[in-house]
């Protein structure tokens, strides 16, 4: 298990929703997730506010196989020059997911599921993703 101070700027975490959906984001450092809400409100909160309102009472965090996180400085500033933009928000086409894609790789690309994000991510980085419980 990580600390959560522990967790670079730039690293992909998840949640889990009500087990059967899943909620993703990029860590900024400091206790601070940038998140696209269903509104459609790019924004920065705590982890315990991403964390509010789902099941899902673990922070994860994307790791390669040796439990590293893996992350990038310009991922954490693609999410961050985000904040407080508004996108046409959709559960289907245009949701979290999709999001955190495109602040990991610049590219805004028809990832809808934590499943095709898992994908894409693994594709985008050459390696299997393993998610690390975050302590808070």
């Amino acid at each position: 298990m990580l600390n959560l101070y522990e967790v670079p700027p730039g690293a992909v975490v998840a949640c889990e929703i009500f087990h059967l959906f899943d909620h993703t984001g990029i860590y900024l450092g400091d206790d601070v997730v940038v998140e696209l809400q269903g509104s459609g409100l790019v924004r920065a909160i705590s982890s315990n506010r991403f964390l509010d309102g789902r099941s899902g009472e673990e922070l994860l965090v994307a790791c390669n196989s040796r439990g590293e996180v893996i992350y990038a400085p310009e991922v954490a500033a693609r999410a961050s020059a985000k904040i407080y933009t508004f996108e046409t928000y959709d559960l289907l086409q245009n949701n979290c997911h999709r999001f955190t894609y495109a602040c990991v790789s610049g590219k805004s690309e028809p990832v809808t599921s934590f499943f095709d994000l898992k994908q894409a991510l693994k594709a985008l980085w050459r390696q299997d993703i393993h998610w690390r419980v975050v302590r808070r």
